[in-house]
């Protein structure tokens, strides 16, 4: 079981000199959720393959502050069979969340994984970073492409995959989207230039 900690931001703008590491799509449901665990299904599509993967999520023992800007749960992950995420599906709590997750390393051997959402979520744009331990995640200096910091407490994945596009809209700016509709259009021309 290994402890996921993470920070999650907006996106000011993209540096002219960003490397993608890779792409993947990505469709998930989430299949089970109480107080402490979130149990969810992805379908992960790169050039190379299709993964189909079993996650648990717990809070165990983490306490959370109130701002929620460090995400924190311990995580188990095992893929399965494209059988087993079907019939998973189909026993789905949530919308179906549809992203491109777009990675691009940075300093200190950290990286940055962007999600441009599609869908009932389209124009939405996070960029996430991965951390080995709180003491990194806290003392993290962000680069300048990377806007505020959006947190946890209302767009996580789970709770984005709670609500409906009016929900989703009503939370969310009209400047923010067409803000976000720059940039994934200069992200888009990225991926085309290097794939």
């Amino acid at each position: 079981m290994k402890k996921e900690i993470e920070r999650k931001y907006a996106i000011n703008y993209l540096p002219s000199d960003i490397t993608i590491e890779s792409i993947q799509q990505i469709e998930q449901v989430f299949i089970y959720r109480d107080e402490n665990t979130i149990i969810r299904v992805r379908k992960i599509e790169t050039k190379q393959k299709i993964e189909y993967v079993y996650t648990v999520k717990t809070k165990g023992d983490i306490q959370y502050d109130d701002m929620y800007q460090i995400g924190q749960k311990y995580e188990i992950e095992s893929n399965i069979t494209k059988e087993m995420y079907e019939t998973l599906l189909a026993k789905k709590i949530s919308n179906k969340i549809v992203k491109t997750r777009i990675v691009i390393p940075i300093q200190d051997n950290l990286k940055v994984e962007i999600d441009q959402y599609d869908d009932y979520l389209q124009g939405f744009l996070t960029a996430e970073v991965e951390f080995p331990s709180e003491e990194k995640a806290r003392q993290f200096s962000k680069p300048d492409w990377l806007g505020e910091e959006i947190g946890y407490q209302m767009f996580s994945n789970r709770k984005l995959a709670e609500m409906s596009k009016e929900q989703f809209q009503a939370k969310i700016a009209v400047k923010t989207i067409e803000h976000n509709q720059q940039i994934i259009k200069e992200l888009n021309q990225l991926i085309k230039n290097s794939y």
